[in-house]
């Protein structure tokens, strides 16, 4: 059995033409998808990019693994065993597979950009594709992946797994890609919603995409943005198009080289053997809760992945999408159950097999996502609901809305609609106090499980870095106030008050 895992940074589903996006931006994602399953709401237990696939690899919530940002305290795993012993019931997955006889391989530039290497060693292969850290184009990740299967493709058992970064911005190299992509641009806020999301102060919001320093000029004159730059304020409804444009370019791209990806396995004569897996460590918003071009909110916009699996002799019966609900980590302990292996006990991942063979498949009937960039938080997501609650603010202040004193006896929680208020502008915690009590009392239920196992052992480490640091790693809160006073704009008291800030009522780190 051959698995091709492709890893895309960044994608949003609903920018594929499998999920509804009505711009030709995946040609050959969307034939996986038809021919395969497409897992319509699958969401990333933890994001951004390190605390997602530290996920992928530990099959347990970052809340466990203690990986919940980029930097801290929080950016740490420690593996499960002692010495040279891992533990059997939480092993790493992809370690895991090699020990059942899986030739694994990643094709990544991830673990040495995040300083991540408890997930390449999880690998029998890691390939470093080109001497620059990240960001690296798509046709040296070809080109490393290519040349590995020239060497394996016709071998038993053996899982590629290759990271593309070009849907992060900036957006490089898309000029070709972009004359493919045709037809109008329906997606993003039209000029009301624009006027409304402007009411957010911080950074990478209309009102202000860079931080302070790039306003100088230091990121801005980069020359990675000379063939697309990002405004430096959305002023309407041509500045959102603009950016999804090169968003829309970028994926025709990647899409273009999972086709080459393809056709290497066309070659070697072992397509219709191979299972291909195309999925994303997190999405990317362009206007909902007031960000663009940029992954620091627990909502949809940045936790919801596209998972799309074609795999030639499993998904052979299987018809049309699979609407329950699963984590994305779930894929780890399906590719276990595929290729033989028991499954670990400690994972928090569950196979999802059933739904890929066609068969009956519950799913989960809730998710709970963590996020630890630019804001703290944890977001439940049960049918078309979404209830976040922020652990720290971060860079944002959104008045009317975080800053209410209305909303100090819950803190700064939210309930809104996923599909009748995508941008989150609303919340409806008063009109339906039973959702939100409920979706209140499972995040404080998931919260209370997981400090109750072995591996947080009463600790929980989003609120610990929610209480001593703040999600500040790529905005240093004195230059933004000073820049946001500058404006004329509000300056949260988060971001004033950076080093001395305290958790709100309720969200401390016993809870």
């Amino acid at each position: 059995m051959r698995v091709l895992y492709v890893d895309i940074d960044s994608l949003r589903p609903d920018h594929l033409g499998c999920y509804g996006y009505d711009r030709p931006t995946s040609p050959t994602i969307d034939a996986l998808a038809a021919r395969g399953v497409r897992f319509e709401e699958c969401f990333a237990s933890d994001t951004p990019c390190l605390p997602s696939r530290t996920a992928m690899l530990s099959g347990r919530h970052g809340t466990k693994s203690g990986v919940v940002t980029h930097f801290g305290a929080g950016q740490f795993y420690e593996e499960p065993g002692e010495g040279h012993a891992p533990d059997p019931a939480r092993p790493a997955s992809f370690r895991y597979l090699s020990e059942a006889g899986v030739h694994t391989t990643t094709v990544t530039s991830f673990s040495k950009r995040h300083l991540a290497d408890h997930f390449t060693a999880s690998f029998r292969e890691s390939i470093q594709p080109t001497p620059q850290v990240g960001l690296e184009d798509a046709e040296d990740v070809t080109g490393s992946a290519t040349t590995w299967l020239d060497d394996h493709a016709a071998e038993d058992d053996w899982l590629l797994h290759v990271n593309y970064w070009d849907v992060h911005h900036p957006y490089e190299n898309v000029a070709e890609a972009r004359e493919q992509v045709e037809g109008p641009i329906t997606a993003g806020p039209d000029d009301e919603q624009l006027a409304a999301l402007s009411e957010m102060a911080g950074t990478r919001c209309a009102t202000q995409w860079g931080n302070p320093r790039e306003y100088d000029g230091e990121a801005f004159a980069h020359e990675a943005y000379e063939e697309w730059p990002i405004p430096e304020r959305f002023t309407d409804r041509a500045d959102v198009e603009h950016v999804l444009e090169g968003y829309d370019a970028a994926i025709r791209k990647v899409d273009g080289h999972v086709e080459r990806l393809l056709a290497e396995l066309e070659r070697h004569g072992v397509r219709e053997e191979t299972a291909v897996v195309v999925t994303a460590d997190h999405g990317e918003a362009f206007g909902e809760h007031g960000l663009f071009a940029e992954h620091g909110f627990a909502h949809p916009a940045c936790q919801r992945v596209p998972l799309v699996v074609d795999w030639p002799g499993v998904t052979d019966d299987a018809a049309g999408p699979v609407t329950e609900k699963v984590y994305q980590f779930d894929l780890v302990a399906t590719l276990a159950d595929l290729f033989g292996a028991d499954q670990p006990a400690g994972w928090d991942a569950e196979p999802f097999t059933a739904a890929l063979r066609g068969e009956s498949f519950e799913g989960r009937r809730a998710l709970v996502c963590s996020q630890g960039i630019f804001t703290f938080g944890r977001a439940v997501y049960e049918g078309e609901w979404a209830f976040v609650r922020l652990l720290h603010p971060g860079v944002f202040s959104v008045p009317g809305l975080y800053n209410d004193p209305d909303l100090e006896d819950r803190g700064t929680e939210l309930l809104y609609h996923r599909e009748r208020d995508p941008y989150g502008l609303t919340d409806r915690a008063d009109e339906h106090p039973e959702v939100a009590d409920r979706l209140r009392a499972r995040l404080d239920g998931f919260v209370s499980d997981a400090l109750g196992t072995v591996d947080a052992a009463g600790r929980d480490p989003l609120a610990e870095m929610a209480a001593e640091s703040g999600p500040f790693l790529y905005v240093d809160p004195a230059e933004l106030a000073d820049l946001l006073e500058r404006q004329g704009r509000p300056v949260p008291d988060a971001v004033r008050d950076a080093r001395s800030w305290v958790p709100s009522k309720g969200h401390t780190a016993d809870r």
